[in-house]
């Protein structure tokens, strides 16, 4: 049996016994509990949206959830770089085509291309010196 209460929290279960109880025992009695002011109702709300607000603002600043996204982050990086790693592995194995290797083929065939349009442009030039006449 666990011991999560209706919202996955430990340890929240004799909590939410305890005001579910409360709440069927008034309903079942016939007497619901007086309704709040409006105002009262904003001013609890805001209240609690501030308490929450502050507790998370610590919480998010303490050292041990700074350190524990650090790791969380450098778990993330180290496992992407094993995928990759055994990406590669099996597209060695299979012998296909990396994406370092389709990468380094278009930086290849760039270069070929500046090689090309510079000898072109350089013969288009000699032959505009060939067709001017020559006073």
């Amino acid at each position: 049996m666990s011991t999560d209460g209706g919202f996955g929290v430990p340890g929240s279960d004799p909590f939410t016994a305890l005001w579910t109880d409360f709440w069927g025992r008034m309903s079942s009695a016939g007497v619901a509990p007086p309704k709040p002011a409006p105002d009262t109702i904003e001013q609890m709300r805001k209240a609690f949206f501030e308490a929450l607000t502050k507790h998370a603002d610590e919480f998010m600043r303490s050292e041990a959830f700074l350190q524990a996204m650090k790791q969380s982050m450098d778990q993330a990086l180290a496992w992407q770089q094993m995928i990759n790693q055994a990406m590669q592995k099996g597209l060695a194995s299979a012998q296909a085509p990396t994406r370092e290797d389709a990468d380094h083929v278009a930086l290849l065939v760039r270069g070929m291309e500046e090689r090309v349009l510079s000898k072109l442009e350089e013969l288009g030039r000699r032959v505009e010196q060939l067709e001017t006449p020559k006073k």
